[in-house]
């Protein structure tokens, strides 16, 4: 008896030994405490690209209108919904990537002094002057100076006259556009190339021509015909000789 029982106990014994199996026991979960989620920084909105050369063309102690001095007046009552036309307009017409629209919409450099808008874009019924320029501009001007900038483009008879314009000017009809030429070429250069586009253009196109001091120019295109001049608006100063190209000492 007293032996059977021994055996009954070692039965016992040997069963609650862990039985060995080609499982892998992986340990307990460990309980940790949680972390508290990262707050990400809101994305800031791309900035839009600067409306300008980092150095602003400066004239007289006047300069290219800024970045914040469009965002101003584009956000005046319609002026976005008449730009978004006006753009339309260009595209359809082959020319919205001339130059830059804000460009095309400057005034004067001398607006501030003027007591003006930095900006203006006049009525519908006076774009095809400005259409028919930038296409000079897109087909010709910019094929033969390289890169240029638009700092004048409408002026109002106000404006006009205060910025020293002629009175008969076509930059009062929408028709006209003052560019420097941020190209790297020479101002010999740019008068060189600008009278022979001239002479060999101009009547084809009625196109007025206008060399300033430096590298600043004038052009229009089929509003007051054939014609050209420098620095003080008369023809006799202009630095293109009699065949139309350019002459090699800077007036």
């Amino acid at each position: 008896m007293f032996e059977a029982i021994v055996a009954f106990l070692a039965g016992l014994f040997v069963s609650a030994q862990p039985v060995a199996t080609d499982q892998t026991v992986l340990p307990a979960p460990v309980a940790v405490e949680a972390e508290a989620p990262v707050q990400l920084a809101a994305m800031a909105p791309t900035p839009p690209e600067p409306l300008q050369h980092a150095h602003p063309i400066i004239e007289s102690g006047h300069s290219t209108a800024s970045q914040a001095d469009y965002e101003a007046w584009i956000a005046k009552p319609r002026n976005a919904e008449r730009v978004a036309e006006f753009e339309e307009a260009l595209r359809a017409e082959g020319v919205l990537d001339v130059v830059p629209t804000y460009q095309i919409l400057r005034t004067a450099l001398s607006w501030k002094d003027c007591s003006a808008e930095a900006f203006e874009l006049p009525e519908r019924g006076m774009w095809a002057g400005a259409i028919s320029s930038l296409k000079t501009l897109r087909d010709d001007i910019i094929p033969a100076l390289g890169d240029v900038e638009i700092v004048s483009g409408y002026r109002h008879e106000t404006l006009n006259r205060c910025a020293g314009g002629a009175s008969r000017s076509v930059h009062r009809q929408f028709g006209a556009f003052d560019g420097y030429v941020v190209a790297d070429i020479s101002r010999g250069e740019m008068i060189d190339r600008l009278c022979t586009w001239h002479g060999q253009r101009g009547a084809e196109l009625a196109a007025g021509l206008g060399i300033y001091r430096g590298k600043k120019f004038h052009i229009d295109v089929g509003l007051r015909g054939n014609r050209r001049w420098g620095s003080d608006y008369s023809s006799r100063s202009s630095p293109c000789d009699g065949a139309g190209g350019g002459i090699s000492t800077a007036k």
